[in-house]
Parts: structure tokens; sequence; C-alpha cells
């Protein structure tokens, strides 16, 4: 989903991952058509080069804000489709050609001035980008909120500093973060010295307290981390080249990593379901020798899977988009019994009983308020800690069993799912 906002140097696209918090962003110069690719994920590489195209604009640059733990960078593989130069922090230990930028440097985006504040606190490599009165802060700065420190080569006393240097910046400044967990993208340097408990926290020693929280760390990360810092690259398949490739005569062993509930909604005809948190303990029911294509829902949990298995030294690739691109190329799927998706079951109850606590409350008794606090709580928790109770419980219930799926004689799927971990830290009380 994309957001378009303007001003009149630039124009700014916000894509939101679905069902997630990230952030990505699309700044193309109004005079020069000259474009900056910020945090793209690599879900979205098709997403932004629509985007391009749609604004007649040419991909210069595209940059990660920081190397991100919590999913896939699209950097590389977009500037490789479009010829834009990647941008990292000296700090980084991104393998391959990059221009390293670093606090106090600029460089041009057409007509427009782009300035560079290093950012480090999150991770030691983050910077955040000026940009017309636009400040883009990758995970140090949110809504209400600022980027967890507990990550390797993460400080808070570095957070501290980096918080300082905004602060400097117009109460004006517009500023766009890399996640979202309050429902709104976008805020103002005014707004959260105003408002934001962690950014108005001025003692160092209470600020560095309030951040020593350790918390749960992303799935997949180590996988995750390979792949951002260029160690690890999968190659991919469009939907109509495996197609090609299923209609010819060979061997093509179709590996489908998503959740036993998702593969028995849809799934490509013939697809063996091996969820991506059990592979590793079921490597033995890959055949042998033979091409192996990896499909998920848009091809995140694939590229994951495909690099794991190119460390066992076999060799994989990934279903270009996933199953989404599969069916927006018109190729069949085997449908069976849809379910509503755990997190949506999680947000209506959750909804719908703040909802009633609330009118109760107005209505009839104060004391229904609980209700609504209870579940208000629960929410917050699970944004703070990525541990979600009402999801687990739910996991367990009849309706979101999946019985033994059939995986053509190689045994069956089984599932463990559970809400992930934010790159958030957790929010103080205002004092």
């Amino acid at each position: 989903m994309a957001m378009l906002t303007t001003r009149e140097a630039v124009s700014v696209a916000t894509f939101r991952a679905e069902g997630e918090g990230c952030l990505s962003y699309l700044v193309v110069d109004e005079t020069s058509r000259a474009a900056l690719a910020i945090d793209p994920r690599v879900d979205q590489i098709g997403t932004f080069q629509e985007a391009l195209a749609a604004r007649d604009a040419r991909l210069v640059y595209a940059v990660d804000t920081h190397t991100h733990a919590d999913h896939l960078s699209g950097v590389r593989a977009l500037a490789q489709r479009t010829g834009a130069t990647v941008l990292a922090h000296p700090s980084s230990t991104l393998k391959g050609t990059a221009r390293r930028i670093a606090g106090g440097m600029t460089f041009e985006l057409g007509a427009t001035r782009v300035s560079v504040l290093d950012a480090p606190g999150h991770t030691p490599d983050s910077l955040a980008l000026l940009v017309e009165g636009r400040l883009f802060t990758g995970d140090a700065l949110f809504v209400g909120g600022a980027g967890r420190t507990d990550f390797l080569g993460g400080s808070p006393s570095d957070l501290f500093e980096t918080f300082r240097r905004f602060e400097a910046l117009p109460d004006s400044t517009v500023v766009h973060p890399g996640h979202d967990y309050v429902g709104r993208a976008t805020t103002t340097i005014g707004a959260e010295k105003a408002q934001n408990p962690l950014f108005r926290e001025r003692d160092r020693t209470a600020f560095i307290a309030r951040l020593s929280v350790k918390a749960a760390p992303p799935a997949n990360m180590a996988a995750i981390l390979r792949h951002n810092l260029g160690e690890a690259d999968a190659g991919s398949i469009a939907p109509r080249e495996l197609q090609g490739l299923r209609d010819a005569p060979g061997n093509v062993f179709l590996l489908d990593v998503r959740s036993p509930l998702e593969f028995e909604s849809e799934h490509i005809e013939g697809a063996v379901n091996i969820p991506l948190d059990t592979l590793d303990a079921r490597l033995e029911e890959l055949p042998p020798e033979g091409d192996v294509v990896v499909v998920c829902r848009t091809g995140v949990r694939a590229t994951i899977a495909a690099e794991t298995l190119e460390r066992i030294g076999r060799r994989a690739r990934v279903l270009e988009g996933g199953v989404l691109a599969w069916r927006r190329a018109r190729l069949p799927l085997r449908e069976g019994r849809r379910r509503l998706a755990v997190d949506r079951q999680v947000q209506l109850i959750a909804g719908s009983m703040v909802l009633t606590g609330t009118i109760l409350g107005a209505s009839v008794s104060p004391w229904f308020l609980w209700l609504a606090a209870f579940f208000g709580a629960g929410l917050t928790f699970a944004g703070a800690t990525g541990t979600c109770g009402l999801a687990l419980v739910l996991l367990r219930m009849p309706w979101n069993r999946v019985a033994a799926v059939s995986t053509a004689g190689t045994g069956s799927a089984v599932c463990a799912a559970g809400a992930p971990a934010t790159c958030a830290a957790p929010t103080p009380p205002s004092r």
C-alpha cells in the first residue's frame, strides 16, 4: 500500500508492509524525476518498480537506514534491476559495491540536496536522511517511541546523542520513521518533543536505564542478517518460468514453507509443505537431487529457506513474489478450506472487546471500562514484546487446528506460530 505526499521540491510515496509495521519510502525530485528508495523490502521490489514507472521517475539511489534484523532488504536487488547506486554507512559491513555516506555529508538527488545524519543507537550503522524538511529516521525515532537498543552493537547512550541531534532540527520537521506501531506513519520533531517520553528524557542515566531492556529477537534473525549484509543471495524464478519447468520433462521439487493453515487454504498443485520453522529438522525429506524451488506467500520466508539450504550445499531458487504473484499470473492454484488468519482473529476479538467495554462503561457501569483497559493493555504488551497471549490461545482452538497435511509421502506438516518481535523499545509512561 502506498501513500503519496508532495512538497514543492519532492514527492514522497510511503509503502507499508501488509500486516506489519515496516515502512519504506520512495522520494522523487519533482524537477529531474530522480528518485531515492529508502528501506525497500525484498517483497516490495515490484511495487517500487511500478511506482517508478507511474511517476516517470528513475531510481538513482537505494539505501537501508541500517542493517535490518527483522525483514529482508530489497536494496541490492532493486539496485541491480534499475541501475541505481547502493548507499550505506561506513560502519555497515555490507558486502559488494556501495557508496559510503556518513553524518555531515550531502548528496544531490537531481535538484534536491539530501543531508546525512549519523543516527547510531539501534545499530552502529544507523543513519538518517534530511530531505526538504523531512527526516527519515529509520529505527532510531518512532512516533511516540524509539528503536530498541539490545541488538548486537546497540547502545542507549548513542541513541541519547542521536536524539539530541534530531532535537536541534526545526519543530516543523516532518518525521518519517522506519516502523509504525501506533497507526500513524508520520510525526514532527515538535510533536515528539511534546509527547514522546523517551525523546523528552534529558537525563542520560535515566534514558539508558529505560532502554536497557532485553527482548525476544526477531524470528530467523541470523538468516535475515546474512541476506541483508550480502553474505547470501538466493536465486529467483518467475511464475511462468516455473510453470514451464513443471510442464517440461524433469524433476522440480516444489517446497512450500508456509504454515499448514496457509497451505491448506490454497497451494500450487504438487507442492510439499514443510514450514520454515521445521525445515532444519526435516531436511532429509528433500530429494537428494534435482531442482528445488521454494514457495511462500510473498517470497520472504522462501528466501530464508533457500539460503538455509544453500548453507548445506543444496542450491534452491525462490518463486518470485510467491503465491500472490502466481495468482496474479492467473496460474492454477489448488484451493481448500479458507480460514481467517490468526492475527486478524486477534484484531477482531480485541477490537470488539475494547469497543464493547467502552460502550457498556459509558451506558451501563464504569466497571465495564476495565474490560476495554484489559484488552488495550494486552495489545500494548504484544506490540512492545512481540508476544501475544491471545494469538497463542487462538492457535489451539479447534477451528485453527490443521489435520496432518499430506506431503506426498514425506510426512506431515506441523506449525508452531507466534507473533513477531518488534524493533521498538518498550515505551515508559510520560513523567
